[in-house]
Parts: C-alpha cells; sequence; structure tokens
C-alpha cells in the first residue's frame, strides 16, 4: 500500500485519539532493531495468500460459533489477535496471525510454533511489549502505523481485525470473508466502541474503494 494514501487517515486516527507520532516512530524503530536478524517472512505469506479465498477471523464472542460453521477446506485463515487462542481450541492453526501483543501471547507463540507467520504490529503504547514477546518468536513480519522503517511495512489498517483485511488485501487474496467480528457491541468501552467504528470504516475502504486507498 502507497504510505501516502494511508497517512491522511493515519493523522484523523492521531487526532481522535490523541496518540503520539513520535511514539509510533519510536515503536516501529524498536521493531526494525528487533527483527534485524530475521528471515523476511513476506514472501512467504505471500505464498500462502495470493490468489486464495481468505477468512478473517476477528475476536467476537460470535467467533466460537462461525468458526464450527465453515466448510471453506481449502481457505486461508488469517486471525486477529485473541482469535487465534480460538482457533488453536478448535484444533484450527491459522496460517498467520496480526497482532500488536495485547492479546494471549501464549497462544500466539504455540501457533506460532506450529507454522502460523505472526504479523506483528509496533505502536506507541506497545514498546514494553515488543521487548518481551518479539525475541521469543520466528516466522514474523513487522508492521507500523506510521511511515514504516527499512525493514518492516505499513500495509494499512488501525485494530488488529482491520490490518489483516489490508494485509490479505496486499498479499493477493481472491476474496475476502469476514467471521467473528461485531462493530456494534453494546459491551465494549466507549474506547473500544470507538475503535470498532475505525475498524469498520477502513474495511468498507479496504474492500470497498480500494483502488482510492491504493494512490
Amino acid at each position: 500500500m502507497d504510505y501516502d494514501a494511508w497517512e491522511p487517515f493515519y493523522l484523523r486516527i492521531l487526532d481522535d485519539f490523541g496518540f503520539s507520532r513520535s511514539r509510533d516512530e519510536e515503536a516501529a524503530r524498536l521493531l526494525t532493531q528487533l527483527l534485524r536478524d530475521f528471515e523476511d517472512c513476506l514472501a512467504a505469506a505471500a505464498d500462502k495468500v495470493r490468489g486464495r479465498a481468505v477468512i478473517v477471523c476477528g475476536n467476537a464472542p460470535s467467533l466460537d460459533e462461525e468458526v464450527g460453521g465453515l466448510n471453506e477446506e481449502n481457505a486461508v485463515l488469517i486471525a486477529a489477535d485473541g482469535a487465534a487462542a480460538v482457533l488453536l481450541r478448535k484444533k484450527i492453526v491459522p496460517a498467520i496471525i496480526v497482532t500488536d501483543l495485547d492479546g494471549p501471547f501464549q497462544e500466539i507463540f504455540d501457533a506460532n510454533q506450529q507454522g502460523s507467520i505472526v504479523v506483528v504490529h509496533a505502536h506507541g503504547d506497545n514498546l514494553d511489549a515488543l521487548r518481551a514477546f518479539v525475541p521469543q518468536l520466528r516466522e514474523v513480519i513487522g508492521t507500523a502505523q506510521c511511515r514504516p522503517p527499512e525493514g518492516i511495512y505499513n500495509f494499512g489498517g488501525f485494530t488488529d481485525g482491520d490490518r489483516c483485511v489490508f494485509l490479505a488485501m496486499a498479499l493477493g487474496a481472491a476474496s475476502i470473508r469476514l467471521v467473528g467480528f461485531d462493530f456494534d457491541d453494546e459491551t465494549v468501552t466507549p474506547r473500544k466502541r470507538k475503535k470498532l467504528a475505525w475498524a469498520k470504516r477502513l474495511i468498507d475502504l479496504a474492500l470497498f474503494s480500494e483502488p482510492r486507498l491504493s494512490g
């Protein structure tokens, strides 16, 4: 994705949430350093996704039931953070996990050991988690929400769920289906509701206005 096309959305998110751009940039530099001895797994991720049907799994309470009803045996599953734990309980190892490391790390670690590529996202609020958890992983792709330094990427997106969608599109998915998403969940905090609203907005833009986002 062209960062210049993403940046106006990023600036609006910074303003809406009061996030620090300088902290995001610090986190991006840290993640680049942590991954300096890792092999770049982008090509391996593209091989998993290109030309395939993708199912993006969010971590809404409905995921448990929806996963049980999936019958697309040849689809590629991309899990948003804690959704990986639900999939593992059902003996499903997602092809890719997208996470900012605020979910259940043990399950993410276990899935990574079983072959999941982990797309680790750096932002201003997770520097400690990056330091603690990234060295324990293998087959990692780094992402940032600011302009990415060389060695990591910005495919677009803000929350784990919508970043899954942008990633799938960037890797050449033939189709994308969402399960385990509840954009109207009234049980979450006001801040989480605002994040869900952004996630829905960005997913709609990605799926229905992608040429505009691609620049």
